[in-house]
């Protein structure tokens, strides 16, 4: 099992990274919401790793702290999601919003990432309900005063002006001061602030 590469990073690729350590190039598959935050090449770099070995081929999957790739195992235990489903969910998705989603039942939310379909939805929410701690996620109690439909209009709205499904978790997770009870133009505003 490789539990950790530690070397310099060598290449970026659509979906994954080279990193060469000891003279050997390792290809490793990452979330795409790590490709904004990787330092530039040659720069030593360290990725906690997943090994994926089946008959016919061997991945590795990067992560960049253990706690990340122990959510990826959790969601990867899941029948029927395998490890490429769960680099998705978790490119498409962070940590807080699916672990939020799966102590809420909110399965509209698991069906927006691409691949994940309303049954997969459901198993996760059904075998995960009890293996997602809600303590060491702090911020989803402050997303969660925020309703599903109102959650829904901020998505709509600044997807109309242009912003990526990434972009938009990052501006609503930054904004403390959101409330239901606001029109949404104000709520739009506070989260424009921090894209």
């Amino acid at each position: 099992m490789i539990y950790h590469i530690n070397g310099q990073l060598k290449d970026i690729l659509k979906d994954s990274i080279i990193i060469e350590a000891n003279g050997v190039g390792y290809e490793i598959i990452i979330p795409a919401s790590y490709i904004k935050t990787l330092p530039e090449i040659e720069s030593t770099i360290k990725f906690y790793t997943y090994h994926h070995i089946r008959e016919d081929q061997q991945t590795l999957f990067g992560f960049s702290n253990p706690q990340e790739k122990d959510f990826f195992l959790k969601l990867t235990s899941v029948s029927g999601v395998g490890p490429k489903v769960g680099i998705k969910i978790m490119s498409e998705l962070s940590i807080n919003e699916v672990t939020e989603a799966i102590l809420s039942n909110n399965t509209t939310t698991l069906t927006r990432v691409s691949g994940v379909g309303k049954k997969m939805a459901e198993r996760l929410v059904m075998e995960l309900k009890d293996k997602c701690d809600v303590t060491s996620h702090p911020q989803i109690e402050q997303r969660s005063t925020l309703s599903r439909d109102y959650e829904q209009d901020l998505y709509l709205a600044l997807k109309t002006l242009g912003y990526t499904k990434e972009e938009i978790r990052r501006g609503i997770s930054a904004s403390n001061d959101l409330d239901t009870k606001a029109p949404i133009e104000k709520s739009i505003k506070s989260i424009l602030k921090h894209l």
